[in-house]
């Protein structure tokens, strides 16, 4: 059966729509119904019913809850992201619409930028990161990562996880397990990696706040990639203020108006961006597309993406016992601090301007290729 009468019949049935940031997947579904594209931030209940939505595509600016899906046709939506925070899950749950996220797909992603941080750190500092410290808040898809890597450049670490230690989870032999006071105050890099949470045993909005940011050692760094909640960004700017951190944000309170006076104090001050490689957008394609065919019973034809994926080859292990090379190579082909150069040119503008070149720098992010 051709795609084109695939069309035909599933016109009657899939109404698509789908965050313009999301690459690849208009052109793949286009077969299989009848798409529409959308603004993240300025998807409204109306547009929904009018394009007689049933099938929702969105990332982290789109905040999904009963509000946006209320007297829809929505029946299935997938986020083409790690973080779900700005899903309200448990309506979703309760009103019978599928979900599905892309849960691991720009890990390696974010994983490259905490370690350009830390190598563009030890350079400025002249510390040769052999029996330095390392503490990963979060041990998860991206915590697991950096932890590795970790351990190629030589770096000790210490992981905080209450949820994967209340689960008796087995860590490795290079990971020592640590309280959070303990690794805030022993650790000389320190990298979290958790999600935004409220409402579980272990809450994380400011989990990082004053008393915590003040075991923090001088001439630390300190490298935001999670979620702009998780740290209390006054807390930290106060800290600053008295005693040397070292920083590298990628994440902010109030996105798309961040913090001028803190984006002016980092080390290195992206976008949200840290997850935007070519390849882990690829990949969130990819389960998007998975899921489609799970909720549908449609095989979608998707070797496009999976020949782009193809491309990616990581580096040897024995590669990094060359920290030059693994440096040049992450400022090749990420570019970190042309991000950094860019945000900085937007924080003089007006609050409307700055907050629309902030959305504007993610939307029109060019093709970065990962290396690690």
């Amino acid at each position: 059966m051709s795609y084109k009468f695939f069309n035909i019949i599933l016109e009657q049935i899939h109404h698509i729509l789908i965050d313009e940031n999301i690459p690849y997947l208009s052109e793949v579904l286009s077969y299989y119904g009848v798409i529409g594209r959308f603004s993240g931030r300025n998807l409204t209940n109306e547009e929904l019913i009018q394009s007689q939505c049933d099938i929702l595509y969105v990332r982290s600016t789109a905040k999904v809850n009963k509000e946006l899906l209320k007297n829809t046709n929505v029946k299935f939506v997938g986020t083409a992201t790690s973080g779900i925070e700005h899903i309200d899950t448990e309506y979703l749950r309760k009103a019978g619409i599928y979900f599905a996220s892309a849960s691991g797909s720009n890990a390696n992603s974010v994983a490259e930028l905490v370690i350009y941080s830390i190598l563009k750190w030890s350079r400025i500092t002249g510390r040769t990161l052999k029996n330095e410290t390392i503490g990963i808040i979060g041990y998860g898809n991206i915590g697991k990562i950096v932890a590795k890597v970790s351990s190629y450049i030589g770096l000790q670490a210490l992981a905080n996880d209450p949820f994967l230690k209340d689960a008796n989870f087995n860590f490795p032999d290079f990971v020592k397990y640590s309280d959070l006071k303990s690794l805030l105050s022993g650790s000389d890099i320190i990298t979290n990696h958790i999600p935004l949470t409220t409402n579980t045993n272990y809450p994380t909005h400011h989990l990082i706040s004053d008393n915590e940011i003040d075991k923090i050692k001088n001439s630390s760094l300190f490298i935001h990639t999670s979620r702009g909640g998780v740290v209390n960004e006054l807390s930290l700017i106060n800290r600053l203020r008295k005693k040397s951190v070292f920083l590298a944000i990628d994440v902010w309170e109030n996105e798309p108006l961040i913090n001028t006076e803190l984006a002016k104090m980092c080390m290195l001050a992206t976008p949200h961006i840290g997850g935007y490689s070519r390849d882990g957008k690829l990949r969130g394609v990819k389960m998007m597309i998975d899921a489609f065919q799970k909720f549908t019973g449609v095989n979608v034809e998707s070797s496009i993406i999976q020949k782009e994926l193809e491309v990616y080859h990581p580096v040897e292990q024995s590669s990094y016992s060359n920290l030059d090379h693994i440096y040049n190579l992450l400022k090749q082909s990420r570019q970190f601090d042309d991000d950094h150069k860019s945000l900085l040119q937007t924080l003089e503008l007006p609050e409307k301007e700055r907050a629309m070149q902030f959305d504007l720098l993610r939307k029109n992010y060019p093709i970065r290729r990962e290396s690690l």
